[in-house]
């Protein structure tokens, strides 16, 4: 009966515990930042893909920031000014993607990156040439 209770404060304190300890997973996180499409997709034969994209962000607070990537000194766009601070913004942009980049979310004088995200390029085919062979089962022998 007493290691029976003894379970049953352990459990309790346990669950106050990873309540009280993980408090940020409930609220939303200050910046957030959506990029569509996040992946291209290249043949053996391709060298680039030729992609728009929808960028949208959204903060808690108000402010300046800009758009950024890592391909590119300087920001690409900007939202806001001290007398009309923005909250949201979207933005698309077409361009041609050859290699993984990441677009990022930050204030126009400093290098912070407040939200970030990666855009990968996954490239399909080998050049192994066993991979190429037609594959033969194994009674295929007649």
């Amino acid at each position: 009966m007493v290691i029976l209770t003894f379970r049953r404060a352990f459990a309790a304190a346990a669950l106050v515990a990873s309540v009280s300890l993980f408090p940020a997973y409930a609220q939303d996180p200050p910046m957030t930042l959506t990029v569509r499409p996040l992946l291209c997709v290249l043949d053996k034969a391709a060298t680039n893909c030729m992609m728009t994209f929808d960028i949208r962000w959204k903060s808690l607070t108000a402010g300046e920031f800009c758009l950024n990537d890592t391909l590119q000194v300087g920001p690409r766009i900007c939202w806001g000014n001290p007398a009309n601070p923005a909250e949201s913004g979207n933005t698309s942009e077409q361009r041609q993607v050859s290699e993984e980049f990441m677009y990022w979310i930050g204030a126009p004088s400093g290098t912070e990156r407040l939200a970030e995200v990666k855009i990968s390029v996954l490239r399909v085919g080998s050049t192994d040439r066993r991979r190429e062979r037609r594959t033969r089962h194994v009674w295929d022998v007649l």
